[in-house]
């Protein structure tokens, strides 16, 4: 009775599209423009009448006899963004759909229709969908179009959103590969087969591993646009069953895999390079001359902030992974780096300021030593070493153990030296006017230490002298 009903439309269709042309071609005055207007009523009239024939009993909500095999490819557009720290992927594109409904069969040649199209509500769709998917955006209105073979197609276009787990260690040198799976939400292996379709008409793939994807890789990349971040590596697809215990039979998905290789300029010029040079230039501080050496500590503690403040910027971009990521670890040198500029900036600047005093004091003690040795002998005699002692300020009662302490006791002068070591010894008595006690001690201990290793070495040397000599 269908047939019956289909066949009788087809001829109806043919009836009144002959008839109407035949009005068109001998109507009197009948330019082309109205025969080509008559003939373009009479086939639009003709696709109504087929498409209410093939409605007539059917079933929008049941699949096609014998089952469906979907097969469906990606025209991918663009990707959008890539959010490392949501862990998510944007892609833009559409999804293209083909199967055959033996229900929407006709022969064009009765009516020389080629091409219907329906609505998504006249006739049965596939319910495939991204299993991966957190948000999609529809862009209009998308029609299903069917010829006369029963083939069906429909091109979806999408903006989706999905999940991709992403591994930050290397970055931003990183590679991520998103994987997501379309397959039905419904339908079984018995009612609806899902395999993937390549650019070439092919219901298989050509996979193209370690390359830059081309054109036959299962995704149409013709109209793709590069992202600024990341470059598209490689493209893969594989078509499997998910088999479920709750079910019979197994549910056909295909498997997207995207890699994509980040572009490391921006990260390097914009991070990498910077961290780099004000750890740098933290180094470079040891290099100021010393009477800037007390500037020092407060440039060293500004390189630690500016790079505390580059390592905010790019965490930002990076998620809460619980681990240490190139950056980071980049980020803990160059901090350390700093820490201990700030501390070696703080000790040079303490030895500095104590040298300067030491230094300062050894003028004074030459200058002393000058005035009061009136008769330049090179020696201070008992009633001049009474003199200069009271202007260094050593009490009388200190001065016995001060003298045996620098081993100038028995003597019959004091030397340009053991002034020299009489002084140091007095300035130890007395607090330390910059407050560097321990530093100024551990100096003067290293001194004393030197000028003793000088006077044994010169001992030794005139004992072997002598020796010679005998």
């Amino acid at each position: 009775g269908g047939r019956k009903g289909l066949a009788a439309g087809i001829l109806g269709c043919l009836l009144t599209g002959t008839l109407l042309l035949l009005l068109a071609v001998e109507l009197p005055g009948c330019d082309a423009q109205d025969q080509d207007l008559a003939a373009f009523q009479a086939l639009n009239r003709n696709k109504t009448l087929l498409a209410e024939q093939l409605l007539a009993s059917y079933k929008p909500f049941v699949p096609p006899p014998g089952g469906a095999q979907v097969a469906i490819q990606l025209a991918l557009y663009s990707i959008v963004e890539v959010s490392t720290a949501k862990q998510t992927i944007q892609i833009q594109g559409w999804w293209r759909h083909y199967w055959a409904d033996k229900r929407l069969i006709w022969d064009p040649a009765l009516c020389g229709i080629d091409a219907l199209v329906f609505s998504f509500d006249e006739i049965w769709t596939p319910d495939n969908m991204v299993y991966e998917i957190i948000e999609e955006i529809p862009s209009g209105v998308v029609a299903l179009t069917v010829y006369p073979s029963g083939s069906v197609f429909f091109s979806a276009p999408r903006v989706s959103t999905i999940r991709c787990k992403m591994d930050l260690d290397a970055f931003p040198y990183d590679t991520q590969q998103c994987d997501f799976t379309v397959g039905s939400m419904s339908y079984d292996a018995s009612l609806v087969d899902v395999v993937p379709r390549s650019v070439d008409g092919e219901s298989w793939f050509v996979e193209n591993e370690g390359q830059p994807p081309q054109m036959k890789t299962g995704i149409d990349l013709l109209q793709y646009k590069t992202n600024t971040e990341f470059s598209l590596w490689r493209v893969r697809i594989v078509s499997r069953n998910n088999y479920y215990s709750c079910c019979p039979f197994p549910y056909p998905v295909v498997t997207y895999e995207l890699v994509i290789e980040r572009q490391t300029t921006t990260f390097i010029t914009g991070i990498m390079v910077p961290i780099i040079v004000v750890t740098l230039v933290g180094f470079a501080v040891l290099l100021t001359p010393a009477p800037l050496s007390g500037a020092r500590p407060g440039i060293s503690v500004s390189v630690m902030f500016t790079t505390s403040a580059i390592y905010l910027v790019a965490a930002r971009k990076m998620p809460d992974l619980g681990r240490l990521t190139l950056v980071g670890r980049l980020y803990i040198v160059s901090l350390m780096s700093s820490l201990l500029m700030i501390f070696i900036s703080i000790l040079t600047t303490a030895i500095n300021l104590v040298m300067a005093e030491d230094n300062s004091n050894r003028a004074d003690l030459l200058t002393m030593f000058r005035h009061y040795d009136s008769d330049k002998s090179g020696s201070l005699e008992a009633d001049e070493a009474e003199k200069a002692l009271n202007a260094l300020g050593i009490a009388k009662g200190d001065r016995v153990d001060l003298m045996r302490a620098c081993g100038i006791t028995g003597k019959e002068g004091i030397t340009l030296d053991d002034w020299l070591s009489l002084g140091e010894a007095a300035r130890q008595l007395r607090p330390s006017t910059q407050g560097n006690i321990i530093i100024g001690a551990f100096l003067r201990w290293l001194n004393n230490r030197g000028r003793a290793r000088d006077k044994e070495s010169a001992k030794v040397s005139d004992d072997a002298a002598a020796l010679a000599e005998k």
